[in-house]
């Protein structure tokens, strides 16, 4: 960044990451919508936002994120009702997500033009945004929902010439081979076993991260998906049977249901895709260095 700019901005550094939170908070109402309504087949955009319970319309008022929730202790105004937490929740994460892109990848100290730095703002936080609302809608249902999925892979790989931080051709190969991956090991896993494992959205998933960060981000992100995956499923496994080995035996449920308990894989991806996303230097520094021998 050329000197006499940088000290110019010093001085609204915390002020524009301030801005960065709250804007990200606003998007997060979206996100809401999108989370409860992309599920059920509804269309984001109308009704406007209303209580599920009573279907009294939400005022702008009541809709100030994170604001709005505490002030009426998450219940609606109308009929009383309790909303879930996680609405404030996924506002609070896309406050985090929007400020963090923003320090990342707009205050870089890199000289680079005012453009550059709007685009990689604008891209990798909308990145976020949807690797956000996968990740709460996969725990709902067990699903990543194509219509998500598949314009993302030709959006992000279209922003990444954009952003310009990696070549066409790596984010080509991310495309493809984060899809055929997935592809890969779950029809080996459906023909030894007759049982379905990784669902193909996991493929799809992984395929939009491939479209935008390219092919090298992704071994480490499966890497440390499927490890976090393991140290947080293995846990809640046993706790399931624990709890399922207290029950009276008229309530046992069938010997097979643990071994066919759905863990959702797509939050641990995303996660990861979040970590490298704000960490890709040092992953792929020590990957160089360690792993490769560098």
């Amino acid at each position: 960044m050329n000197p006499v700019l940088a000290e110019t901005l010093a001085p609204w550094r915390i002020p524009a990451l301030i801005g960065a939170a709250g804007f990200g908070a606003l998007w997060g109402s979206f996100l809401n919508v999108c989370i409860a309504r992309i599920p059920r087949g509804m269309s984001v955009a109308s009704p406007p936002s209303h209580c599920f319970s009573c279907g009294a319309h939400v005022k702008p008022y009541d809709n100030i994120p994170i604001l709005s929730y505490l002030i009426l202790r998450g219940r609606c105004r109308h009929c009383g009702v309790k909303f879930s937490a996680r609405h404030a929740l996924v506002e609070a994460l896309a406050g985090l997500l929007s400020m963090l892109v923003f320090w990342v990848f707009s205050l870089d100290p890199a000289p680079l033009p005012l453009g550059i730095r709007v685009a990689r703002y604008a891209v990798y936080f909308a990145f976020s945004a949807v690797l956000l609302v996968l990740t709460f809608i996969d725990i709902d249902t067990k699903r990543l929902p194509d219509i998500i999925t598949l314009p993302s892979v030709v959006v992000f790989f279209a922003g990444g010439f954009a952003v310009g931080d990696v070549s066409w051709l790596e984010r080509l190969i991310g495309t493809a081979g984060g899809y055929l991956v997935v592809r890969l090991i779950a029809d080996a896993y459906y023909y030894s076993t007759g049982r379905e494992g990784l669902g193909l959205g996991d493929g799809k998933l992984l395929a939009v991260m491939g479209a935008l960060l390219g092919w090298k981000a992704l071994p480490p992100i499966i890497f440390c998906a499927s490890f976090v995956g393991i140290a947080i499923s293995v846990p809640v496994l046993f706790a399931q049977r624990k709890r399922q080995g207290q029950q009276p035996a008229d309530d046992s449920p069938p010997a097979t249901s643990l071994r066919r308990t759905e863990v959702p894989f797509g939050p641990f991806l995303a996660v990861s895709a979040l970590g490298y996303l704000f960490l890709h230097q040092q992953v792929q520094a020590f990957i160089e260095r360690v792993v490769l021998g560098g």
